[in-house]
């Protein structure tokens, strides 16, 4: 996980799967007590819900989906409704990247019914995030503004050391990551500047994540007119990602790069962006947006 936090899912996938295959998979076929059985399948899904996450960041969203859903049985036959819920917000978030937004709210709500009365603060804060971005992605401000206030109070209840291990990820942060990239997707430029200000903490954010919240400032500068500000967002956070192998990642270069290019598509600045790009990802083609094989 810290390895995908880091460095995005293309550096872990094939290893991961190798190890699911030949490793965990035998143990799944084995007999085992019921306790042992639940803690067997509750950590298989761990380690899918994983599969998933590095499918779905490499570009390999049928994959992402199946190991989503696989992730999500494991854990019902664990009994391990939170972990369950886990696997529903996930399939949430690649519904919203996907645009398809009325499944990403409806997985997002299935994930906090699933395990209302369950869930600590803190994930159930997660989950109302995953619905509060999909409200934003499809124009319902008011709907989102309501979800996200609650995500927001849930989030100030949570006590660290009384949840689960695998939420730890989800600090105020995280939370005020989410809040940028929902007001970037409702064209709000200046909240989105200011939560992705709030976003950032400069000794715990792994890399990938300031990466992605750079460009969020990035379009956020662009929409408000900034080109400057904007391209100089954008140069840092392609500087910062280095190594990162994620096809979402290279989607934000590439819609930056489009928005770029309807205004100012013969400024300097512009072309400064594209030659930064270039030089850490000569497998992107700005022009048509494609990337080759090699990152995927």
């Amino acid at each position: 996980m810290d390895l995908d936090f880091r460095y995005g899912g293309g550096h872990v996938r094939k290893m991961l799967l190798f190890y699911f295959k030949s490793e965990i998979v035998p143990l799944l076929q084995g007999n085992h007590t019921e306790a042992e059985r639940r803690d067997l399948f509750s950590a298989a899904a761990e380690v899918a819900q994983l599969l998933g996450w590095s499918a779905y960041d490499a570009g390999r969203h049928g994959a992402a989906q199946r190991y989503f859903v696989q992730g999500l049985r494991l854990a019902r036959e664990a009994h391990d409704h939170v972990l369950g819920g886990r696997l529903l917000a996930n399939l949430s978030h690649q519904a919203n990247y996907l645009g398809r937004f009325n499944d990403a709210v409806q997985f997002a709500r299935a994930a906090q019914s699933s395990t209302l009365g369950k869930a600590t603060p803190a994930v159930t804060s997660m989950f109302l995030a995953m619905e509060a971005r999909a409200l934003a992605s499809s124009g319902h401000t008011r709907e989102f503004a309501r979800v996200m206030h609650q995500a927001e109070r849930f989030f100030e209840q949570c006590i660290p050391d009384d949840e689960p291990a695998w939420i730890s990820y989800f600090n105020a942060e995280e939370l005020a990551g989410e809040a940028a990239h929902c007001f970037r997707d409702l064209r709000q430029p200046e909240k989105a500047r200011l939560y992705a200000a709030q976003a950032i903490a400069p000794e715990d954010t792994p890399p990938r994540t300031r990466a992605f919240i750079g460009m969020v400032s990035a379009a956020g500068a662009l929409t408000n007119g900034d080109l400057e500000e904007a391209v100089d967002l954008a140069v840092n956070a392609v500087d910062l990602a280095g190594p990162l192998q994620s096809n979402r990642y290279v989607r934000y270069l590439t819609d930056f790069h489009a928005q770029l290019a309807q205004t100012h598509a013969n400024d300097h600045r512009t072309r400064l962006f594209v030659e930064t790009v270039m030089r850490h990802y000569p497998e992107i083609d700005l022009g048509t947006a494609s990337l080759l094989t090699r990152v995927a």
